[in-house]
């Protein structure tokens, strides 16, 4: 009886020492999540302006030397930029997310690309 109420406790002891050992997290992912999820609940420019500023705070927060900002949080950012007219911003946003994983360059180029067409088309003037 003895033993196996050792043996439970000892169990129990490590079990709680295991679970306060948790890895640190690989990506800093601040309010991410949470600008999504405003996203979907405030559709339209109110919910984009919200999470563009969760997305800003989330990317000055990340500590320099600790876990990097999380992939696609530089893209998502950009394109609500660019969503805002902000095209330069958008651009040098989603230029960060290719350099920071290299995996997203075929897709940053091409958003890249498609938004400079589209901000070349509007600056030539129609006849």
């Amino acid at each position: 009886m003895i033993s196996r109420l050792l043996t439970t406790a000892g169990l129990f002891t490590c079990a709680v020492f295991l679970s306060a050992c948790q890895p640190p997290t690989q990506f800093y992912w601040g309010s991410y999540e949470e600008s999504l999820f405003s996203r979907q609940q405030q559709a339209g420019a109110g919910g984009e302006a919200q999470a563009a500023s969760m997305l800003l705070s989330t990317m000055s927060h990340a500590e320099p030397g600790k876990a990097p900002i999380g992939p696609g949080i530089h893209a998502d950012y950009g394109y609500l930029l660019f969503k805002q007219g902000q095209v330069d911003e958008a651009i040098a946003e989603m230029q960060k997310e290719s350099a920071a994983y290299p995996e997203s360059k075929p897709l940053m180029d091409t958003m890249i690309s498609r938004i400079q067409e589209r901000k070349n088309k509007e600056k030539k003037p129609t006849p």
